[in-house]
């Protein structure tokens, strides 16, 4: 596709991860919002439809190569280690899809990326490329070049890619929001002395507050969720509205930074509102006879402490009511592939599943189930003639689920993944997608068998993601007032090429919203 047409500001992209017009209108209204909120009235705007499913890795991953996850091969945080059930940590190694950034820099444009999530380690660039959360607590270099890190340390000694401050908050939440402000302020820094050492064409810098605010806090400000206490104190009952002031003062700070003739993108990977429960899919596939524990004593034995209440979720619901956060946090970040390992051991896992007589299991966050098939999965019992018979039986299976405490249907949406992944690793994503009580129940298969009982009230996380972020265009180049309708987030990619006068690759799942462009 031609470029279109000639223009000279630079870009600059601005990533709010879970960032929500349902957080941002109120308090842009209020006053609260000042940046953001003239960025709203000399551009133009609208929700930004994530990917399915609406989770961190792939929906940046989606944003950042232009295609839907069927092409570049991310679904979730974790993913199967092929000819195993074993789970590994996604990386950028995992993607297989050319980066906007390798695009711009095959046409001598320079970026600047800042703390962009499932991007390391990160690829060659013309410019510089400093990475964001899945990057490993071990990673000698978290940049591009290699030698940006070092630089960095003695620029910045205290400067932080995924801090485990950040991780299980509850019980130390001023801590966790002073965390945050700091962390925040810091990709700022970052910012300003990475200007000092070239110039760019793009620039993208991510901030991750306002997702992990969201997700530990939502119930401090939301009287319709059952954890709400109105006595609560007024500062936590404030923390995501104050949350978005920091990172809108940071915003502010960015724009004076890189100075006129500047188009700007706030773009979010997904939304977010309440989480009620979690969904223990896997925990429901053994009960309804869909996931078989081994016959082995030893397993037997792992199952039967299982259903008398020896589950992860118990243990970690512990530790964090003895307030010993900051060894979850950091057994999560600093062992986390040791600490899965040892959750195996402890627990049921599936390492205790009979895979000849399991006929689906799930994987990762918001919903994903996978059928137990023949030819692709390692232990595959389900022959390939009786897939889409499989995939409608529990699809059945699901639609039919109520909530034992008031006997309404738990399911708002079953997505068939043959129906919304395309391309040559379409065949890796899952094969069923459940959505539940319009998000704020998160069917949930990130641990193996989080607990004995297959519907429980969220501990520790309070928020959940949903399907619309926030689109915000905004410069010399951008159409002031148009409504942005139907945009998705692999849009914005061939949006920014076409802006910046580059010619658009073919097999890319992303249009261009011409729409908000200005002639040139």
């Amino acid at each position: 596709m031609p470029a279109h047409g000639s223009r000279s500001a630079r870009t600059l992209v601005i990533g709010i991860d879970g960032a929500t017009f349902d957080q941002i209108i109120p308090l842009v209204k209020g006053g609260r919002l000042p940046h953001i909120g003239a960025l709203l009235e000399q551009g133009s705007w609208g929700p930004l439809r994530s990917t399915i499913p609406p989770v961190t890795a792939p929906a940046w991953s989606s944003f950042m190569t232009g295609v839907n996850p069927g092409r570049h091969g991310i679904y979730d945080f974790r993913y199967r280690d092929a000819g195993t059930y074993k789970l590994r940590t996604n990386n950028l190694t995992m993607n297989r899809a050319p980066t906007l950034w390798e695009v711009l820099s095959r046409h001598d444009k320079r970026s600047c990326l800042i703390n962009i999530p499932a991007s390391w380690p990160p690829r060659p660039i013309n410019g510089f490329w400093v990475t964001g959360i899945l990057t490993p607590a071990d990673a000698t270099t978290y940049t591009y070049p290699p030698e940006l890190t070092e630089q960095i340390r003695r620029a910045i000694p205290d400067y932080e890619v995924w801090p485990a401050s950040v991780f299980h908050p509850t019980g130390r939440e001023r801590e966790f929001l002073r965390t945050i402000e700091e962390l925040t302020w810091k990709r700022v820094e970052l910012f300003r002395f990475l200007q000092t050492l070239a110039e760019w064409d793009t620039a993208m810098v991510v901030f991750m507050g306002a997702d992990q605010v969201q997700h530990a806090m939502w119930h401090y400000q939301d009287p319709t969720h059952p954890q709400y206490d109105p006595d609560a104190l007024a500062e936590f009952r404030d923390a995501i509205a104050h949350t978005y002031e920091v990172i809108d003062a940071a915003v502010g700070a960015l724009l004076a930074e890189a100075g006129r003739e500047l188009n700007v993108f706030l773009v979010s990977d997904h939304g977010f509102g309440p989480l009620d429960d979690w969904f223990h899919i896997n925990t429901w596939l053994i009960q309804e006879g869909l996931m078989v524990v081994k016959p082995h004593v030893k397993s037997r034995l792992k199952h039967l402490l299982f259903s008398l209440g020896f589950t992860p979720l118990n243990l970690y619901e512990w530790l964090l009511r003895l307030r010993l956060n900051r060894a979850v946090a950091h057994a999560t970040r600093h062992r986390r592939e040791e600490t899965f390992a040892l959750l195996r051991r402890l627990f049921v896992s599936f390492d205790d599943v009979d895979w000849s007589r399991t006929v689906a299991y799930s994987i990762g966050n918001a919903g994903p189930i996978f059928i137990n098939l023949a030819g692709r999965e390692p232990q595959g019992c389900v022959p390939p003639e009786r897939y889409e018979e499989t995939l409608e039986m529990v699809a059945e299976r699901l639609r039919r689920i109520t909530d034992p405490r008031t006997g309404r249907p738990l399911v708002t949406e079953i997505v068939f993944g043959k129906d919304v992944y395309a391309g040559p690793y379409a065949s890796n994503g899952p094969d069923i997608m459940v959505l539940m009580r319009d998000m704020r129940v998160c069917a949930y298969g990130n641990t193996h068998f989080s607990s004995h009982r297959w519907l429980t009230p969220v501990y520790g996380r309070t928020g959940w993601h949903r399907m619309d972020g926030i689109l915000v265009a905004a410069g010399p180049d951008i159409r002031q007032g148009e409504q942005v309708a139907g945009a998705r987030l692999w849009d914005v990619y061939p949006t920014i090429l076409a802006l910046m006068d580059v010619p658009i690759p073919a097999g890319l799942d992303g249009q261009p919203l011409l729409s908000l462009l200005r002639d040139a």
